[in-house]
C-alpha cells in the first residue's frame, strides 16, 4: 500500500481566518499537505468548513486533533494559544501561531517548546521584510517604532477609547490615539496588535514604541516600521 507522505495539518479555529487557511491548503498545496482535522469550540463552524474541503477532514476536539496531525495551525484567538501550545509540547508537534500577541505572555511555554524540540512558527503577516529585522537582531537595535494607522471604524467599540473619552467619530484628520509599549498595546488592543508582537519576537528589542493613529482618509490598515 502506498503511504501518503503529505503533511497532515490540523486547524484549530474555523472562523474567517481558519477557513481561508484551510481553503488555501486544500486548493494550492494538495501535493504537499492536506487538512486532516478541524476543531472549533462552535462545532458547527468546523462541520461547515469540512464540507468545503476535498480532504474531508475529521471534526474533533483540540485534545484529539493535536496527536493526530503533523502540524497544528492555531486560528482560534489569543485565549486558546496557551492550551494549544501545552498540547503541542506534550505531543511534540510543531505549531503555527496566528494570534502572535498571545506569545508575549507565554514566554515560558516558548522556552519549554525549544527544550522539547518543538518548533513554533510565526507568520510575518502584514510585515514585509521581517527576516531582515531578524538578521539585524544579531547586532544592536537601539529602538523600534511601529506606527499603525487605521480607519476610525476599525477602532470603535474598544473600551480603551470609551474610558478615556477619546472621540473617533467625525474626525477630520489623523490623530494619535495611543502611544506606549508592546505589553500595554497587547493589553488594550489584543485583536489589533499581532504586528507589534511579531516585531518584538523578531527584533529581540525591548525598546519598542507603539503608536496607533485613527485616520479618516484610510480604508485599510497601514503599518510603518522604523528601526
Amino acid at each position: 500500500m502506498h503511504k501518503d507522505k503529505r503533511v497532515k495539518i490540523g486547524i484549530v479555529g474555523c472562523g474567517a481566518i481558519g477557513e481561508g487557511v484551510a481553503l488555501f491548503i486544500d486548493r494550492e498545496l494538495g501535493d504537499k499537505a492536506y487538512v486532516h482535522a478541524l476543531s472549533d469550540k462552535e462545532e458547527f463552524k468546523a462541520s461547515g468548513l469540512r464540507q468545503k474541503l476535498r480532504s474531508c477532514p475529521k471534526v474533533c476536539a483540540t485534545k484529539a486533533l493535536i496527536p493526530a496531525v503533523n502540524l497544528v495551525i492555531e486560528a482560534a484567538g489569543a485565549a486558546a494559544v496557551a492550551g494549544i501550545l501545552k498540547g503541542a509540547i506534550k505531543e511534540k508537534k510543531d505549531v503555527i501561531i496566528l494570534s502572535v500577541g498571545a506569545l508575549i505572555n507565554n514566554r515560558p511555554l516558548i522556552k519549554k517548546a525549544a527544550r522539547k524540540g518543538v518548533t513554533i512558527r510565526v507568520p510575518s503577516g502584514a510585515i514585509c521584510g521581517v527576516d531582515g529585522l531578524g538578521a539585524l537582531s544579531t547586532g544592536t537595535i537601539r529602538k523600534v517604532s511601529l506606527i499603525t494607522s487605521k480607519p476610525p471604524r476599525g477602532l470603535r467599540g474598544n473600551d480603551y477609547f470609551k474610558k478615556r473619552r477619546i472621540p473617533l467619530d467625525n474626525l477630520k484628520k489623523e490623530r494619535i490615539v495611543f502611544r506606549g509599549g508592546v505589553k500595554q498595546a497587547i493589553k488594550y488592543f489584543p485583536k489589533n496588535i499581532n504586528v507589534a508582537a511579531t516585531l518584538l519576537l523578531a527584533s529581540l528589542s525591548r525598546n519598542i514604541k507603539i503608536y496607533i493613529k485613527a485616520d479618516p482618509k484610510l480604508k485599510r490598515n497601514v503599518h510603518r516600521i522604523e528601526v
